[in-house]
């Protein structure tokens, strides 16, 4: 390569074995954007095909230009990687500047430094697969799972882990949160989730999945039955307004769905539409916007008594036969997956919501007549 007077000699010019740094990363989960000199006019520092990563932290590898053009190329790159998109920078003197967004795939940015060079780098985002979590045994659910998979994305099936010995590739329900916890930040801001379980374990899987990552979970459901289950999330389990709202029921666009795959279909048509209008959440934040207020976080999972309602405690299982739920008159068949002690009695439930207004007030459905 031919020097060039305005190149900085300490700057790094390549990055060694890029294919193998690239498939590290990928395989740490790592976001990162490629950005590469595409054409040039001297004087400036960077030769065309000059090379540089920008991690999500903002970190540089490599060199795509002098001081004002890698702090362009550098916010560039976190606004492309936030919409994760493609996008051509133009670094051009005394350029109208676009206006900023995190979707643009052309922007030119003026050159505001004493060169009167110009360049253009492309930019490409690399972002780890999206993984959609999908919780049920139901045949939408199924459904979900498998057209989801035809899109590309990755696919965690959770089962209750009674369910999980039938399927044992699935993600036991209560090994979910730990599961999520573990992810890199930036694979954990790319989840997406839908719970099918259509009743039967839905307050315990939104719990799980409000506490572990930060998008937006679809809950297939009536809206009537939404708000029963939003009602005992609040009651018990300390969520606050703001948390609920990221419950998203009925789960799926209103296409008049019927079968599994259609309403397969009107939910995952849902999350590409979230996906486009940016409300499924980015591995990183708009860079330099001005700082907001820290949200605190999610509350701890409770003691007491919304612990035994989300089956946080160890309880007497019920065991052989049927029982009556004392709320809803419901048989419930034995052993119960929902029970809880009062005044030395085990009772059963058929389901959490049950079981929540029971504990609120016992004397209520045990008092004769």
């Amino acid at each position: 390569m031919t020097s060039d007077p305005q190149r900085p000699t300490g700057d790094t010019e390549f990055i060694p074995d890029l294919p193998e740094r690239l498939a590290g990363l990928a395989r740490e989960g790592a976001a990162v954007v490629v950005a590469t000199v595409v054409s040039r006019r001297a004087p400036v520092s960077a030769q065309v095909g000059d090379k540089a990563l920008i991690h999500a932290d903002g970190r540089m590898e490599g060199f795509v230009g002098g001081a004002c053009s890698r702090e362009i190329v550098r916010r560039q790159a976190l606004l492309a990687l936030q919409g994760g998109q493609a996008r051509l920078v133009r670094i051009v003197p005394g350029a109208a500047p676009d206006a900023e967004h995190a979707f643009a795939e052309r922007v030119t940015v003026p050159m505001n430094c004493a060169s009167e060079g110009q360049s253009e780098v492309f930019l490409e985002p690399l972002l780890p697969p999206r993984l959609l979590v999908v919780v049920g045994r139901t045949p939408v659910a199924r459904a979900i799972a498998a057209h989801a998979a035809l899109m590309g994305d990755r696919v965690w099936r959770v089962l209750d882990d009674d369910e999980v010995p039938d399927e044992p590739d699935a993600v036991p329900l209560g090994a979910l949160t730990a599961r999520l916890s573990a992810l890199p930040a930036a694979q954990r801001a790319r989840v997406r989730s839908v719970v099918a379980s259509q009743g039967h374990y839905d307050e315990t899987a939104l719990e799980a999945l409000l506490r572990a990552q930060p998008n937006p979970v679809g809950l297939l459901a009536s809206a009537r039955r939404a708000a029963t289950v939003r009602e005992t999330l609040a009651m018990l389990s300390g969520f606050r307004e703001a948390d609920l709202g990221r419950v998203r029921a009925p789960a799926g666009l209103h296409l008049g769905a019927r079968t599994p795959h259609e309403v397969a279909l009107s939910v995952l048509a849902e999350l590409v539409q979230l996906d486009r209008a940016g409300q499924i959440a980015s591995p990183l934040p708009v860079p330099a916007a001005p700082e907001a207020e820290p949200t605190p976080p999610l509350p701890a999972p409770p003691a007491g008594l919304a612990a035994q309602v989300m089956g946080l405690t160890e309880l007497p299982v019920l065991t052989g036969g049927t029982a009556v739920d004392p709320v809803c008159g419901m048989t419930v068949t034995l052993p119960a997956k929902h029970t809880a002690d009062h005044a030395g009695v085990t009772y059963a439930f058929c389901c959490p919501h049950c079981k929540a207004r029971f504990l609120k007030d016992p004397a209520r459905y045990l008092t004769p007549g």
